[in-house]
C-alpha cells in the first residue's frame, strides 16, 4: 500500500497537467494582485474621508477572496476543470492503456484504488487552495489586516464563522482553506466515478464541470436554504455574499464520499480488468 501510494503521488505531482492547472490558477490571482492589490497598496487612502464611510484599503477588502469580484468569480467558475485536470483522468487512461493490469499483478486492487483516490484528492485540493493562499500572503505583505466596522463587508452577521472572521480573520481563512481543500479534492474524485462508465477522456474531465453547473442551476429550485447552499459557486466562495451553512458542506462531503465508495471503490473491486 505504501509503495503504491508513493508511485501514484509521484505520478500526480510530477505530471505536466498538475503544473498547468496551477499555472491557470496562478495567472488569475496574479492578474488580480497586479490590477487590484498593487493599486490599493500604492493608493491606500484613495477614497478615504475622515469621519466618512470610506476608509483606507486593507487586506480583507483587497485580496481576491475578500469580496465577490470578477477575478474570484472566474476562479470559482474554472475551479471544477482546474481540480480534475492534474490527475483525475488517469484511472480511465490506466485502464485503457492496460497499465492497471501491471499494478494489479503486483498489489491488491484496493491498494491501487485507494492510492489513486488519494493522489486525485490531494492534487485537486492543492490546485483549489494554493493560488488563493499565495494571493492572500502577497496582499498581506503590502497592506494592513484591519477590518473596518463600516458596513461595507459582504459578510452577514449570520454567515458561517462570521464571529471568527471579525476577531481572527486569518483563522477564518485557514479554516476555509482546509474546507476548500477537502471540497476541491472530493470534486476531483467525481471523475473517478464515471471512468468505468464512459469511453472518452474528454467526458471524464468535463463531467464534474457539468455536474457543478447543474447543481448551480438546480439548487435555485429547492425551497430549503441549507440545501440550496450546496451550489458549488457558493460552497467555494469565502466572501459569502450569500450565506453559507455548515450543513451544506456536510451534505456535499457525505454525498460525494458515498458515491465514491459505491461507484468507484465497490465497482472498481468488482470490475474484471483482465
Amino acid at each position: 500500500m505504501k509503495q503504491m501510494l508513493k508511485i501514484e503521488m509521484e505520478r500526480a505531482l510530477k505530471g505536466a497537467a498538475f503544473k498547468i492547472a496551477l499555472i491557470i490558477g496562478m495567472i488569475i490571482v496574479t492578474v488580480q494582485f497586479v490590477k487590484v492589490g498593487l493599486h490599493n497598496a500604492l493608493n491606500p487612502l484613495e477614497f478615504f474621508e475622515y469621519g466618512g464611510l470610506t476608509l483606507p484599503y486593507t487586506v480583507i477588502y483587497t485580496w481576491i477572496g475578500g469580496s465577490f469580484n470578477v477575478y474570484y468569480t472566474l476562479y470559482i467558475r474554472l475551479l471544477p476543470i482546474m481540480v480534475v485536470l492534474p490527475y483525475a483522468a488517469t484511472y480511465y487512461t490506466d485502464r485503457r492503456t492496460g497499465i492497471i493490469r501491471n499494478y494489479y499483478c503486483r498489489t491488491k486492487k484496493i491498494n491501487y484504488l485507494i492510492a489513486k483516490f488519494t493522489a486525485v484528492f490531494t492534487t485537486g485540493g492543492i490546485v483549489a487552495v494554493l493560488p488563493l493562499l499565495v494571493n492572500l500572503l502577497a496582499t498581506a505583505m503590502l497592506l494592513p489586516s484591519m477590518i473596518w466596522n463600516d458596513g461595507t463587508l459582504c459578510y452577514w452577521a449570520n454567515s458561517m464563522w462570521s464571529s471568527i472572521l471579525f476577531t481572527h480573520p486569518y483563522v477564518y481563512y485557514l479554516l476555509y482553506f482546509i474546507l476548500q481543500f477537502i471540497c476541491g479534492g472530493l470534486l476531483a474524485t467525481v471523475s473517478l466515478m464515471v471512468s468505468l462508465w464512459v469511453n472518452n477522456t474528454f467526458i471524464v474531465l468535463l463531467f464534474p464541470v457539468v455536474l457543478c453547473e447543474f447543481l448551480n442551476a438546480a439548487s435555485s429550485w429547492i425551497p430549503y436554504m441549507k440545501v440550496r447552499a450546496i451550489a458549488p459557486y457558493r460552497l467555494f466562495s469565502m466572501s459569502q455574499l450569500a450565506t453559507n451553512y455548515w450543513e451544506s458542506y456536510v451534505l456535499f462531503i457525505v454525498m460525494i464520499v458515498a458515491l465514491d465508495v459505491g461507484l468507484y471503490i465497490w465497482r472498481g473491486l468488482k470490475n474484471d480488468t483482465f
